[in-house]
């Protein structure tokens, strides 16, 4: 039922919170499962999850992992709608686009547009603005790089 899944959701939020319970929800299939709860229609459970994300996506060990197992489509879905966890998915998608090696997957994703949308939100607050501005800069110049490195 939804409201179990709100409450499962609820649960991984406030255990993300703290990084000494991340490998213990890595290694318990929570990642899968925050992405699967960001991935539901439901705002409350895109809001935990977001949430959630937010903090997990803040660890380094799990930043490549989140992206190879489809944390940006969720967070880019959501970053294009008007709801409450659009702020947590950005700054998700924000902390994700610290490891170089996730730019291909989030600009394929759509995730620059998205950050890009961000940015010029009035509703957004200026931190986020800016860091949305500078991480869309860095993520068009790698991927511009990356794919002319890589054209014959």
């Amino acid at each position: 039922s939804i409201e179990i899944k709100r409450a499962v959701g609820y649960f991984f939020a406030k255990l993300a919170e703290s990084s000494e319970f991340h490998d213990k929800i890595a290694s318990a299939g929570g990642l899968e499962g925050v992405i699967s709860l960001a991935s539901l229609a439901d705002s409350e459970c895109q809001d935990y999850s977001t949430f959630a994300l937010a903090f997990l996506a803040s660890n380094r060990e799990y930043q490549v992992k989140l992206v190879k197992i489809g944390a940006v489509r969720p967070l880019v879905s959501i970053m294009a709608t008007n709801s409450e966890p659009k702020h947590y998915a950005g700054l998700a998608l924000l902390k994700l686009a610290d490891n170089f090696e996730n730019h291909i997957t989030i600009a394929e994703e759509g995730g620059i547009e998205a950050l890009l949308r961000l940015g010029r939100n009035r509703v957004t607050d200026e931190e986020l603005q800016y860091k949305a501005a500078l991480t869309v800069g860095q993520l068009a110049s790698n991927a511009v790089n990356i794919f002319l490195r890589d054209e014959p």
